[in-house]
């Protein structure tokens, strides 16, 4: 263990000076920055399915990137790093100066500054010159232009075997095999798309080929002059700032101090994750150019629990059906919803209204605990919203007010703002009531998903100096009104991150972030007189980080990090824990790619418990969450032999030390170490 912790040492602060770097790193390690600086805030234990559309977007965003020589103000907003005003210039400046010849050309659109342009680059392509936009739809070229097919087969499993799946389905263990199995079909071209997406999770049956747990399919047509959208199967919605409908992930807290508010909704999108739940089953169309008119309407079945013969719980997100209970529960709830969103672009910015009408075949009942004293009871709700993004000046100002069926409101407002040359700025403010009943919503706040019980002012700041050193800072400040999880009464708290980048240079940078987080917390204390009594506390959790990445030739790049962590929980002691890693990539052949890491953890409880985020299969989102003492390691292996096939392989292994059982429950494993392997193929044409 000491030999192990003096190698990483040494490869941690020592090996990038030893070595000569001669290029940067590539588009795929650019999308990997992005990710790790999107999810690190997502707790894989809680938010692990939003945290996998979120990576299946960027890396199909990266994979099909957006035109800036002909996107419109909509494209171009799904671009991380742009707003209305930065979009708007790149449209101006293609249309009155010259077509962009090259990404690097964006740097000379006003707005756009070297930290833009970076976090741009993996998502935007000049084109390839003359395009078929106006051939007539009667020819098939139209329809086949940049025509892409795609089939993925992806194979996943935990080596050790778990307590469920030693015990009888008669006596609570799992119905099927530990196998997680993933298949996918699909072609897209610039204005057709079709897919078929099939899984099962591990401990769920297979009957046979075709009988899958989870299978999401679509038919859409997309950019058809002015029908924007038109999609037939399953689809997603995200519409203004995400108080009314947002289905799928959304980017929250980080080291993106600037966007981290501020959404663009993505409106409707064709479905293809694996993720179960988040999406709506039927048809939506989008039509127009300045005045876009959107409907939808969806039908399907949902899974939950069963609290009497006519009366659920509200329906799950994680969409597991391993045992013979979860299987009772499979879709035994109607849903079904319809509504609609305009949206009008004007000189002056973006208005849009949104509203829907969502009904349940049986009743909702809610939790009897004080913090969902105000959650959605009933068979029927409905939410309307109002949304704008507007120029004013240097300022971009954004925000959303809602209100949902019994009464409650909401609603988020902020401005982005450029303070000088070399200076951004967001600040923003959100006021949820505690009977906001937001069910299909997903605002920007401390708490993920539906918006309810909460306000909050955030401020974000960043800052270039020169060309080598930007700095990023935000301060957070909230409150709940009522109860919140965990909790019996109302709290309140506070979250700051400070981050310093210096890129020395093209070939190594640095970072070092620091961040805390402190809020109200109850914990339990017994008096003198044997009785246990409920008090309210302040909990803090804080980390360190300083995280190094060189790029020693061509052929290798090494990452390295260090992460301590602090946590003080109400009425608790200080606890510590660590997280120390070397991770290298090696391009042994240009179609070869090794990806390993060895980790090094401490940590005296889950509370202290670290965070990584590793590189994966191809839209695999994996973030690990370790605690206790131990080590991991994984290694990647990222294969195309040919054009139109490409394989990955990965082995991941965890050891505990003085630990001989992981894990609880159904998912408890006998032993020190728990270990997994996936392997994926993907045939395209």
């Amino acid at each position: 263990m000491q030999q192990r912790f003096y190698f990483i040492v040494v490869l941690l602060f020592l090996g990038p000076l030893v070595v000569q770097g001669q290029q940067q790193d590539s588009t795929q390690s650019e999308v990997q920055d992005d990710l790790e600086e999107a999810l690190e805030v997502f707790d894989p234990q809680s938010s692990g399915a939003d945290a996998e559309q979120l990576t299946q977007l960027l890396q199909e965003l990266a994979a099909n990137p957006v035109n800036i020589n002909s996107a419109g103000i909509n494209a171009l907003l799904q671009v991380p790093g742009l707003n209305l005003k930065t979009a708007r210039a790149i449209i101006d400046y293609r249309t009155s100066v010259k077509p962009f010849e090259t990404v690097n050309e964006l740097d000379e659109v006003s707005g756009i500054g070297r930290v833009t342009l970076e976090k741009m680059r993996p998502y935007v392509t000049p084109g390839r010159g003359i395009e078929l936009s106006k051939a007539l739809f009667t020819d098939y070229r139209y329809w086949t232009t940049d025509g892409r097919f795609q089939a993925f087969s992806r194979y996943q499993q935990d080596i050790q075997k778990a307590e469920g799946y030693n015990k009888h389905p008669d006596d609570g263990g799992y119905v099927g095999n530990r196998i997680k199995y993933y298949q996918r079909f699909g072609y897209q071209s610039d204005h057709i798309s079709l897919n078929l997406t099939q899984e099962k999770d591990p401990g769920e049956q297979l009957v046979g080929p075709t009988k899958f747990d989870h299978r999401s399919w679509h038919v859409a047509l997309e950019d058809n002059g002015k029908l924007q959208m038109l999609v037939g199967g399953d689809y997603s919605l995200a519409f203004g700032q995400g108080l009314v409908l947002w289905s799928g992930a959304a980017f929250g807290k980080g080291s993106d101090v600037i966007g981290a508010v501020s959404r663009n909704g993505r409106g409707i999108k064709p479905y293809t994750s694996a993720q179960e739940t988040n999406f709506y089953r039927g048809g939506a169309v989008t039509y127009g150019g300045k005045l876009q008119l959107t409907g939808f309407y969806s039908n399907r079945r949902r899974s939950a629990s069963v609290i009497s013969d006519d009366t659920t719980r509200f329906p799950g997100t994680d969409g597991y059906k391993r045992t013979a209970n979860e299987f009772r529960q499979e879709d035994n709830l109607g849903h079904k919803l319809y509504g609609g969103h305009i949206q009008m672009e004007f000189p002056f910015g973006i208005v849009g209204a949104t509203g829907y009408k969502t009904t349940f075949d049986h009743v909702i009942a809610a939790s009897d605990r004080a913090y969902a004293q105000y959650d959605f009871e009933g068979r029927e709700n409905s939410a309307f919203g109002v949304d704008y993004t507007l120029l004013l000046g240097p300022a971009v100002v954004f925000g959303e007010a809602a209100r949902t069926e019994n009464g409650g409101l909401g609603f988020i407002t902020g401005v982005e703002s450029g303070i000088g040359e070399d200076t951004e700025m967001t600040l923003a403010y959100r006021h949820y009531q505690k009977n906001f009943q937001s069910i299909l919503g997903n605002g920007f706040g401390e708490v993920s998903g539906q918006p309810k019980n909460e306000q909050g002012v955030y401020l974000g700041i960043q800052h270039t100096i020169g060309d080598k050193v930007t700095l990023f800072g935000y301060f957070d400040q909230f409150r709940f009104p009522s109860a919140r999880f965990g909790t019996n009464q109302p709290t309140q708290g506070y979250d700051w991150l400070g981050k310093a980048e210096v890129e020395v240079s093209s070939n190594l940078n640095f970072y070092l972030q620091f961040r805390s987080e402190i809020e109200d917390d109850e914990y339990e204390v017994t008096d003198r007189f044997g009785r246990k009594q409920q008090r309210l506390g302040s909990s803090r959790r804080s980390t360190y980080r300083a995280h190094l990445e060189y790029q020693v030739n061509p052929k290798v790049r090494l990452r390295s990090r260090g992460e301590l962590v602090q946590s003080k929980q109400a009425g608790e002691e200080l606890e510590l824990g660590y997280l120390i890693y070397q991770d290298i990539r090696f391009q042994l052949r240009d179609n070869l790619q090794l990806d390993a890491r060895l980790s090094m953890f401490d940590t005296e409880s889950f509370d202290t418990r670290v965070y990584q985020f590793e590189n994966d299969l191809l839209y695999v989102f994996a973030s690990q969450a370790l605690f206790d003492k131990g080590q991991r390691m994984y290694a990647l292996l990222n294969y195309e032999p040919f054009d139109f096939l490409e394989l990955w392989a990965k082995f991941g292994i965890t050891v505990y030390e003085d630990k001989q059982v992981i894990g609880s429950g159904l998912n408890q494993v006998e032993g020190d170490t728990r270990s997994e392997v996936g392997i994926q193929a993907r045939l395209k044409f």
